[in-house]
């Protein structure tokens, strides 16, 4: 993701959280859907095969965190201490999809009990899985 999307994330994210409009925030997920991947940050496993999209526990619930760019997958990875996501050389293993792969997977989630994704954890927003399909129609109609 290039470094303008990047920035117009954050200020679209900006302008929903201290606006509180609903047109801010459908700007937001406006460009978020639009991305081509969205992205995941994983346990480090003995094998590639095993590794899956991290799921957290918050406030008893679950949550899948979701990120728009690589690094701030990176980012947040790292300020979770002994949370099995840095290996011996530093690195975090990011699973990086399409965003229409992602959003079914986030929805089969939720089949399983999953109650909502986080995005850019850190500096982001959330919603409860079940809102997906109706946030999606709001903004394909707009």
């Amino acid at each position: 993701m290039d470094s303008a999307a990047h920035n117009e994330i954050d200020l679209l994210l900006d302008k929903a959280k201290s606006s509180g409009r609903n047109e801010d925030l459908s700007a937001l997920w406006k460009v978020v859907l639009s991305l081509p991947q969205w992205h995941f940050m994983t346990r480090q496993t003995a094998t590639i095969e095993e590794r899956k999209p991290f799921v957290g526990v918050l406030d008893g619930k679950p949550w899948a965190f979701v990120f728009t760019d690589r690094q701030r997958a990176q980012e947040y990875a790292r300020t979770i201490p002994n949370g099995g996501f840095v290996d011996e050389s530093g690195n975090v293993l990011v699973i990086s999809t399409d965003t229409q792969k992602a959003i079914d997977y986030l929805l089969a989630l939720a089949a399983q009990g999953v109650y909502g994704v986080r995005f850019n954890e850190l500096n982001g927003w959330f919603s409860p899985i079940a809102n997906l399909p109706a946030i999606i129609n709001h903004v394909n109609k707009g």
